[in-house]
This record gives C-alpha cells, sequence and structure tokens, in this order.
C-alpha cells in the first residue's frame, strides 16, 4: 500500500478529496473512491489461471493544467499527429520543392518591389525566366530518360540516381539579379549580398516562410537545402548564375548587357571618394577595353571548369578598375587626391550597419574590435531581424501543454515591453544614408584644412601612400562583395597584364 499523494479531486458523489493512493494496482482517494477507467477486465480465453478481474498499472502522465492523462492516448495521439503529414518522395516531392521554390521567389520579388522600390513589372520579367528555367529542367528530364532503356529496372535506377533538380537559394538570386539586368536597374550583386546578409531579403532559413503542411510533406533534403545555410560567395553566386544565364538561354530572349556608372558610384559613395574619381575609372577603361561599348559588360556563358574566371563578370572588374584609377593618379603626383587619401586612411567606419552585418560575414574583425555606435546596430539588428525569424516556428512546432507552460512561464518572467536599444525609427531620423556619406566628406575636408600647406608630394611618398590607399580598398571590397583578396588581386593583375600588353 503506497502513501497518500495528491492530484485531480475525485468528484464521486461530490467527494473533494485530492488525496490518491494505490491500493492493489487501483488508484483510490482517501475515502475509498476508485477512479473510474483503473480497473480493466481480461476476457482473454486463453488464460485459464486468471480468471476474474485483473488488474494492472496504467502509467498516467500530467498536462500542464495538472490534471491526469493516459501515457497510451497520448502516445496514440502524437502518433496520429505524425501520421498527419507524411514525407513525400520521388517525383512528388519535386513538384513540392518546386512549388515551394516559386513561393519563396514570389516573396523576394514582393520585398523588391515593396521596400527597394522596383518597377512592378520586375516581378513579371522574374516570372517568365522562373517559366523558362523550369521548362528547361523538363527537357533536361526528358533527354535523360531518352538514354536510358525502357526496361522497369532501368526507369528504377534513374528515379534513383538523378539529380535533385540543381535548385538552390542562389538560383533564386540569380534570376532576380538577371531580371535586374534586364531591366537596367541599378541593383548589384553587393547589393543582393547585403540584403541577404542583413535578412532582409528572404534567404537563410527560408524554409520557415513555407506554410507548415508543405514543410512536414517535404524530404529533409529539400528543407535542407531550402535552409540558406552559409552566407554566399561571389564565386558561388557567379558560377550559379552563368550555370542560370545558359539554362534560361539569356543571350537570345532578353538583354544581359550591365552599365558599370552606377555600380562605380555607388562604390566610391560607399567609400567616402570623391566622386569625379569616375571619370578617371571611366577612362581608364575606355583605354583598356578598346572598344566602343566599354562601359558595358555582358554575363558571361557557364563553362564546365572549376576555374571560375571573375575578372569577366561585372562587379569584381569594376573594382578593379577604380582601385587602379585612384593608384595612377596617386603616382601621378595629384597634390588633391594625396592630400585626400591622407586624411581618408583616417576614417573608421565605411559603409553602413548594412555593410557592417556583411563584414561579420565574411571579415575576420571581431566585436570587440567596435565602437559604441556599431554594437548599438548591431544589438538592434539582433533584436529586430534575426530573433524574430528564429523563434518564429516556436508557435507551431509546440504541442498545447508546451504553449501552456510558455504562456505561465513568461507571466512570471515578463519581458520588458520597450526595448533598452534605439528603436529603427530613432536610429534613421538621426542620420539617413545621404547625412553619414555628407558628415563623411565634410569630415575629410575639414581634415585637409590642417595639413601643411607646404607639403610637397613626392614619389617615394605617393608611392607608400598608393599602396596604403590600396590595401584598405583590397580589404574592404573583398569583405563587402564576398570576394577574397587573392580572387580581387587576381583582377587587379588581369588589368596590369592587359595594360602592359597594350604599351608593348
Amino acid at each position: 500500500m503506497s502513501t497518500f499523494f495528491r492530484g485531480p479531486v475525485c468528484g464521486t458523489d461530490n467527494c473533494r478529496s485530492r488525496l490518491w493512493r494505490i491500493i492493489d494496482g487501483r488508484r483510490t482517494c482517501q475515502y475509498g473512491h476508485v477512479m473510474e477507467g483503473d480497473v480493466e477486465y481480461n476476457d482473454d480465453e486463453d488464460d485459464i489461471n486468471s480468471m476474474g478481474v485483473v488488474t494492472r498499472r496504467l502509467n498516467l502522465t500530467t498536462n500542464a493544467t495538472g490534471s491526469f492523462r493516459s501515457s497510451m492516448n497520448s502516445q496514440s495521439q502524437n502518433s496520429q499527429k505524425l501520421n498527419e503529414f507524411t514525407k513525400v518522395y520521388g517525383e512528388e516531392a519535386d513538384r513540392l520543392f518546386l512549388k515551394c521554390f516559386q513561393h519563396i521567389l514570389k516573396l523576394q520579388c514582393g520585398w523588391l518591389v515593396k521596400s527597394q522600390n522596383f518597377p512592378p513589372i520586375f516581378q513579371e520579367v522574374v516570372k517568365t525566366m522562373w517559366m523558362r528555367l523550369l521548362k528547361s529542367l523538363e527537357q533536361n528530364d526528358s533527354q535523360d530518360l531518352e538514354t536510358q532503356n525502357e526496361t522497369s529496372s532501368a526507369r528504377h535506377d534513374y528515379s534513383q540516381t538523378r539529380a535533385r533538380l540543381g535548385l538552390s537559394l542562389l538560383s533564386s538570386l540569380a534570376l532576380l539579379y538577371t531580371a535586374g539586368v534586364h531591366l537596367k536597374l541599378p541593383a548589384f550583386w553587393p547589393d543582393y549580398l547585403r540584403w541577404v546578409c542583413s535578412m532582409k531579403l528572404v534567404y537563410f532559413k527560408a524554409n520557415l516562410q513555407l506554410p507548415s503542411s508543405w514543410r512536414k510533406s517535404l524530404p529533409n533534403y529539400y528543407l535542407q537545402v531550402l535552409e540558406g545555410g552559409k552566407a554566399p560567395t561571389a564565386a558561388q553566386f557567379y558560377h550559379k548564375l552563368s550555370e542560370t544565364h545558359t539554362r534560361i538561354e539569356t543571350h537570345t530572349h532578353f538583354n544581359v548587357s550591365i552599365t558599370t556608372e552606377p555600380l562605380i558610384l555607388k562604390l566610391l559613395l560607399a567609400l567616402r571618394l570623391p566622386p569625379h574619381l569616375s571619370f578617371y575609372t571611366l577612362e581608364l577603361m575606355r583605354l583598356t577595353e578598346a572598344r566602343n561599348d566599354f562601359n558595358e559588360f555582358k554575363i558571361p556563358k557557364h563553362r564546365r571548369i572549376r576555374d571560375l574566371k571573375l575578372h569577366e563578370y561585372m562587379e569584381p572588374i569594376t573594382a578593379a578598375y577604380v582601385i587602379l584609377a585612384l593608384r595612377f593618379k596617386l603616382l601621378e603626383l595629384n597634390q588633391f587626391l594625396n592630400n585626400y587619401c591622407t586624411v581618408w586612411l583616417r576614417l573608421s567606419n565605411l559603409g553602413t550597419s548594412d555593410d557592417l552585418l556583411t563584414t561579420t560575414s565574411y571579415g575576420l574583425s571581431s566585436p570587440g574590435s567596435w565602437d559604441q555606435k556599431s554594437t548599438d546596430k548591431y544589438l538592434q539588428w539582433m533584436e529586430s531581424q534575426f530573433l524574430p525569424v528564429s523563434t518564429r516556428m516556436e508557435s507551431d512546432s509546440q504541442s498545447l501543454d508546451q504553449r501552456i507552460a510558455n504562456r505561465k512561464l513568461h507571466a512570471m518572467f515578463p519581458s520588458p515591453k520597450q526595448s533598452l536599444l534605439p528603436s529603427d525609427n530613432e536610429s534613421n531620423s538621426e542620420k539617413t544614408f545621404t547625412d553619414q556619406v555628407q558628415d563623411a566628406y565634410l569630415s575629410v575636408c575639414d581634415g585637409m584644412q590642417h595639413l601643411p600647406s607646404d607639403q610637397e608630394v613626392t614619389s617615394e611618398n605617393a608611392q607608400v601612400l598608393a599602396s596604403r590607399v590600396e590595401a584598405r580598398l583590397v580589404t574592404w571590397v573583398s569583405q563587402h562583395w564576398a570576394l577574397s583578396e587573392q580572387q580581387l588581386n587576381g583582377c587587379l593583375h588581369h588589368l596590369l597584364s592587359a595594360k602592359a600588353r597594350q604599351a608593348a
């Protein structure tokens, strides 16, 4: 006979007892009432030795409200929930994956149109390119099927070994980028990378944006594809861009020429360099490219090689042109640019808060080296962008008991209604991007006024200054454009070799 323990109200004949104990395997209250349903009768005819009433112990669990429930009942309920959405595989899984990918692509287009003021026709162009990409997938499947024998075993081997459509979230960025190129929009790879790293554009944990029924039915390997994984690099993006460009045949149906002037101006403003440096950059392009459309670059076709030639893509080669143009002007002993870059090297913060997040993903700087303003911006992003996305699935994945327990826990330890960090409206009202750029230029001009007026620029000093400026530019561009310094230096060496061949 066990000791008394507290439980639910008995309720038999208005009994208010909450004390229970086990007597002969039966749960009995302190006044002798047996809990209803606690006795089971064994009518098995094979068991001759045990005729009559047989009792057994039931493992009763309590839920968040404190009432008992049978473990067998809870297990059956859990099995029903698990079987409610079964995983799909094969062709059905492929169709569901394409449906999920299209849903994410639609969310990305909607955000660009709403938040970045892309024209409404942008969605139509992306839709057209997506349809052509689907058509290329269908053609690849039909070609693969023709190469297989028509036996049942061959079809089975084909279904087991064929590639999983070759799509990833980088494919969606490639479609968005190509559609922007076709419409001549001033949006380039660094812009998409900045939106992705700041979690404004749907990319990381994109599978959380799907309906729960789709997510529960999608196979795990497709869920991992829609997870986003690590932050993309430029080499990965350009490889996927050329592959997508070749599959949808954009060179015959769409415009693939990219003008460099908007990117040059964006880069100079982000680096707080003199805007008139763009004229020197374009002049260097005209002399090096030796063609009429020297300021336009096309998306190269896909090559089935691992060695990706980044100097064929517009963004890396444009950054290399800007760096070389500034270096050449410094070596020409340009007094204004030498004084400007001398003060410019003292600037600590370049770019915006979104650039800080990109640097955190690709750079080597630690948060310990940030100032108070940068730390506040990063914590504000964590609270407003990262945490809501990370905890979005809690309400969907938790059971009723877990939700009740969560609600009680929050009632015991209420979170502050107002954040201690400055809000987005406060930070945006303090300084906009234009104000930040203007303040940076004014600070450089003030610093130039305090330089010695009689200071002469020598070739030796210009060489040292040009090397320091080039090293800082290479580091900044590589961290914010997801390039390695080796890749960017490779673009610089390619341009220097081209200039050397022209001189010869």
